[in-house]
């Protein structure tokens, strides 16, 4: 008879979370039930309504929410990684080809709380010159939380049938800040060499944006305080796992895998996608200083107060031929 507590994940769909899926990485003293969620949302939701122990989790919801002093807690793996220069998407006809072009323009967002758009619009402060103030923000539904926006911030809310793309690319925005590439067709995106915009981007900054985090319930935490270590060690042995099957040739659907492996780790190093707060500090107080600056955040918050504090372990992923 088993009689370790549970500890259910609701995961993402990604090479990060299947050996937590698919039994290949489990818990010495939990046993851990992880499903894998295809639509983000639908498990970052699941996991909010209560239905799992921990998730995967967005990080500006997260922040947002705890500087309200919602009963959640993070550890530091950060499974979900993207470059958002590439993410600001205009019609294939549009004029729009530079980012000082978006001022005064309708930008379509999922929310003001998705964190896609968090980076996308620090970056383009940060980078640009082009602060959220000077754009027409338009989201598809009101906020879940209430805001404390900066002054001469516009945000309207314009229900609509379809995705951001699809009423893109119908005339009712000028571009779009997207968490996923649409299955549209008919757009491009704002940066035409965007690839080399955002190796430049973090050569000069050493910053590869993270989106989500594992986050518990805290109540499960306070019954279970050694279920924070144990799944953050599980989720560096996952993460591990994964970047040793990117080695791999045969693995891999892609025919040059070993060129796109081999320009990555030229530009980002063996392991872009490392967990812990031990060299991803300047990532997590660039997120925690956008939140601010957004009006996400009802107080200052601290990395801290943000996650729990752990060891750090992190070997090296085996090279695969």
């Amino acid at each position: 008879m088993n009689d370790k507590p549970v500890l259910s994940l609701a995961a993402g769909y990604h090479l990060r979370a299947k050996p937590l899926c698919d039994g290949r990485v489990g818990l010495q003293n939990f046993e851990l039930r992880a499903v894998a969620f295809e639509e983000d949302a639908a498990g970052h939701e699941e996991f909010q309504a209560g239905k799992y122990d921990a998730g995967e989790f967005s990080l500006a919801m997260y922040v947002a929410l705890k500087s309200r002093g919602a009963p959640l807690t993070a550890i530091p793996a950060f499974p979900n990684r993207k470059f958002r220069h590439s993410y600001i998407l205009v019609p294939e006809t549009s004029p729009l080809m530079a980012p000082a072009q978006l001022r005064g323009k309708r930008v379509g967002i999922l929310s003001w709380l998705n964190t896609a758009g968090l980076w996308a619009r620090g970056v383009l402060s940060d980078e640009y010159g082009v602060r959220p103030q000077e754009i027409h923000w338009i989201t598809p539904r009101p906020e879940k939380l209430d805001l404390h926006l900066p002054p001469g911030t516009r945000i309207d809310v314009a229900s609509g049938d379809g995705t951001l793309a699809a009423r893109m690319l119908r005339g009712e925005f000028d571009a779009i800040v997207v968490p996923d590439f649409p299955l549209e067709r008919g757009w491009r995106r704002l940066f035409a060499d965007s690839k080399e915009v955002e190796q430049e981007y973090f050569r000069r900054t050493r910053i590869f944006p993270t989106s989500h985090a594992i986050t518990f319930h805290s109540s499960y935490l306070t019954r279970n305080p050694g279920a924070a270590r144990e799944l953050f060690a599980a989720c560096v042995r996952a993460k591990n796992l994964a970047l040793r099957d990117d080695a791999d040739a045969t693995y891999s659907n892609f025919a040059w895998n070993r060129h796109m492996r081999e320009e990555q780790r030229a530009v980002l190093g063996t392991d872009p996608w490392r967990y812990g707060i031990r060299g991803n500090e300047k990532v997590l107080t660039t997120l925690i200083r956008y939140a601010g600056e957004q009006g996400l955040l009802a107080k200052t918050m601290t990395l801290d107060e943000l996650f729990v504090e752990l060891e750090e372990p992190q070997d090296e992923p085996a090279e695969s031929g």
